[in-house]
């Protein structure tokens, strides 16, 4: 075992006797959420496979005209197919804690409760890095390589969609400094439509990371969207762009005892016990696939990180 949470590890930043502030004070981190940015296409949960393949059919062909002469008939006309599949993987994380650091901690001091709590944000910032892992995938490109992205890049990446006859609504996922750069751009575009997270459009709730709509674009940043040398790859795409398959469990684990977490979530988690020491541990699990869904309804935009 490796990296517990101990007395003597911690002690001078969480146990120290100047420190009178019992509550924990969380360091900046991005907590950008993509799930609803991505179709779930299945819970493979008590499925008999780790494996989803959803078929996949286009309904693209217009009616044609028939034999003049009324007694010919016409020929069938054949039905375009092919299928999605996504294999989910293990996603696990697990922290430790010793005897001594619980026994002298005091409420609002790291404990196992929190650390339980905090596996629920490993696994959106999970799923975010999953889904901005695909943006590379897109054979569609904008770019404007060591250059700022402005909204020029925007609107290039737009047409794209609708050349492709993609659907709404669009989802737009920058690095957090294409979407500064983008935001910079948007002081000169004075009859560019763009309403900002909490205003009126948005009195609903909106998933962390969510930066507001742009002509009806809604637009995320995230620290999570990958490089390439001197360039970012975010990317934009419509519904049924990416797609994602989970298992829940539908039974307890033998042997485990259920941690804290959402009902009906695809986490699950166990408290392991380790007497010699004396150290408790809290891990969490889930399984995942995340993928494209149709290479088309996305595009990657590459510019300047």
């Amino acid at each position: 075992m490796a990296n517990e949470q101990t007395y003597t590890g911690m002690g001078g930043n969480l146990r120290a006797a100047e420190i009178f502030n019992r509550l924990i004070h969380e360091d900046l981190v991005d907590r950008t959420d993509l799930r609803s940015t991505s179709v779930l296409l299945g819970d493979l949960g008590g499925s008999g496979s780790d494996t989803l393949v959803t078929p996949r059919v286009a309904f693209d062909d217009a009616m044609a005209a028939a034999n003049v002469d009324e007694t010919t008939e016409a020929d069938n006309t054949a039905l375009g197919n092919n299928a999605i599949s996504l294999s989910i993987a293990q996603q696990i994380i697990a922290r430790e804690v010793s005897d001594k650091l619980a026994i002298t901690g005091a409420p609002g001091n790291l404990d196992l409760q929190i650390l339980a709590a905090d596996i629920v944000r490993a696994y959106v910032l999970r799923f975010t890095a999953l889904v901005c892992a695909t943006f590379t995938t897109f054979t569609a490109i904008v770019s404007s390589t060591g250059v700022n992205m402005d909204m020029d890049d925007f609107y290039a990446s737009m047409d794209t969609l609708e050349q492709a006859v993609v659907p709404g609504p669009w989802s737009m996922v920058l690095f957090t400094v294409q979407w500064t750069d983008l935001r910079t751009a948007l002081r000169g575009e004075g009859l560019n439509p763009y309403l900002p997270a909490g205003s009126e459009h948005a009195l609903g709730m909106h998933d962390p990371g969510y930066k507001g709509l742009i002509n009806g674009v809604q637009v995320f940043a995230s620290d999570s969207v990958g490089s390439d040398g001197p360039d970012s790859n975010g990317a934009m795409y419509g519904p049924g762009g990416l797609v994602h398959a989970i298992a829940s469990p539908n039974q307890a684990m033998a042997g485990s005892i259920s941690a804290p977490v959402p009902a009906g979530s695809p986490l699950y988690a166990e408290f392991v016990r380790d007497g010699d020491p004396g150290l408790s541990q809290v891990v969490g699990h889930a399984f995942l696939a995340v993928g494209i869904g149709e290479n088309a309804r996305g595009v990657e935009i590459k510019t300047d990180r």
